[in-house]
């Protein structure tokens, strides 16, 4: 047997030879002649066309190839033809849909016309498998795409690494967090302001935590609850024999032991207004002198701090020093009541009955009943006031389940302290359910009654103290 061309002939033994040598080839060798009619085929190829569609070589030689392949083909056109029409090599991926198998196989095919005398006498195609090595790929650019994504949030985590006594689900309080996380980046002054028991201690430790003194001293003092005669001493120390009665050795004073750290100042507006001067002196210079000495140390101290006043107190001479107020607050950050932030109830209502759970050893579990009656309380006394109410719940009930009958004996005075207007409108809940759809049916049924009162999406919004924004998507939702 031979193969007849123009310029001559392959006989049986030099197609033998030929054959051998292709069949040496783990890839896929087929050669066409001009017709683009398959005359030879590897053992490659031959593997190929079984794994592909179940076909022999007979299925594919002395046949057309177009013919045969192109059904296959789902993402591409057959390289032999693009290499017989042009007559140039052609290099692609070729896709092939094993629909009987639910695989697909990409096949990279590079078709070399054989030319003479400016006739196209023979097409050598070969083709290496290529789709485990796409998938690997495909598998490492989304494993680099992964990374990159934790490596987001590693990064994330690193930077509010120190965030567990912050517990929060709010869009209002993760501004308030990343105003804060930009605050511990520099060593400006911080005044927090905000109701009493919203956490303002807690956004003071986040700051320091995260801030290049996380390893230096946080010195809290809290100056409405030391004396007046005594607040001085505290906070500058004393030498010996400064006033009658002081101890032998005289005593560092509350600044100095925050030497390097961070000075938290909570209920700041109770200073005394004379004591307000002297730590002007001291924050403005950096210079600390103890009661009764004539000396003067060098400190490095970061300031934070906090109060409940009114913009309108804090902004009365009389009762605070407007120039302290200045250096005090370059970085002002106010921490909404939880009233404005009812997102936030559910996750810490959570978070205290697990501590006090394991502190006392309960099981209390709370009903989503119980969830939404809590979510619609006023909590005046904010993240303290929940606080207590839950040790309160853990302690006197019973473990298992509690409804919202079982919390209204045990509420007391918090009860008369949320008002009727409040018990009556309290969300029902119809069924158990997990808490995350409770916290939805909670929120659909207080958007519900906000707009059925208020007519309007802005009003329901203030309402509710989230921005009409929020109002919108839950409802189109």
């Amino acid at each position: 047997m031979s193969v007849e061309t123009d310029s001559g002939s392959i006989n049986a033994f030099e197609k033998n030879i030929l054959q051998t040598v292709i069949d040496g080839i783990d890839a896929v060798i087929a050669i066409c002649d001009a017709d683009k009619t398959v005359m030879m085929i590897n053992k490659a190829g031959c593997a190929q066309l079984w794994e592909m569609a179940e076909m022999k070589p007979e299925d594919l030689l002395g046949h057309h190839i177009d013919e045969v392949l192109e059904p296959l083909i789902y993402d591409g056109t057959s390289v032999v033809g693009l290499c017989a029409k042009q007559k140039i090599p052609i290099r692609r991926n070729i896709r092939y849909k094993m629909e009987s198998k639910g695989l697909d196989k990409t096949i990279l095919y590079t078709a070399i016309p054989i030319m003479e005398n400016g006739q196209l006498q023979f097409i050598i195609a070969t083709g290496r498998d290529m789709t485990n090595l796409i998938q690997m790929e495909e598998q490492l650019a989304a494993a680099e795409k992964l990374n990159r994504y934790y490596s987001v949030m590693v990064q994330k985590l690193a930077e509010f690494e120190k965030t567990d006594s912050i517990i929060s689900s709010s869009k209002k309080m993760e501004d308030t967090l990343k105003l804060a996380m930009r605050a511990a980046q520099s060593d400006a002054s911080v005044f927090i302001t905000g109701e009493s028991g919203v956490g303002k201690e807690e956004i003071a430790k986040f700051i320091h935590l995260n801030s290049a003194r996380k390893d230096k001293p946080f010195i809290a003092v809290n100056c409405a609850a030391i004396p007046k005669e005594l607040i001085e001493s505290e906070l500058f120390g004393f030498v010996e024999g400064a006033f009658t009665g002081s101890r032998r050795g005289g005593k560092k004073g509350l600044l100095e032991e925050a030497d390097g750290g961070t000075f938290f100042l909570d209920e700041i507006g109770d200073l005394p207004f004379e004591t307000q001067g002297k730590l002007l002196r001291v924050q403005q210079d950096g210079l600390l002198r103890r009661i009764g000495s004539t000396r003067e140390s060098v400190i490095d101290v970061r300031y934070i701090s906090a109060t409940n006043l009114s913009t309108s107190r804090l902004l009365d001479g009389s009762i605070f020093r407007q120039d302290l107020l200045y250096r005090l607050s370059v970085i002002p950050i106010h921490v909404s009541p939880v009233r404005e932030r009812r997102e936030d109830i559910i996750p810490l209502v959570e978070y205290f009955v697990s501590f006090y759970n394991k502190k006392y050893s309960r099981a209390v579990q709370l009903s989503a009943a119980a969830y939404s009656y809590l979510c619609c309380l006023p909590w005046r006394g904010n993240v303290r006031q929940i606080k207590n109410v839950v040790e309160r719940i853990v302690i006197l009930s019973e473990d298992g389940p509690l409804l919202k009958e079982d919390l209204l004996p045990i509420m007391g005075l918090d009860i008369e302290s949320a008002g009727r207007e409040t018990l009556e409108q309290a969300v029902k809940v119809s069924e158990i359910t997990t808490l995350s759809n409770a916290q939805e049916e909670m929120e659909k049924q207080l958007i519900d009654m906000a707009l059925e009162k208020y007519k309007s999406v802005p009003k329901a919004a203030s309402a509710l103290g989230v921005p009409p924004s929020t109002i919108y998507r839950k409802l189109k939702k």
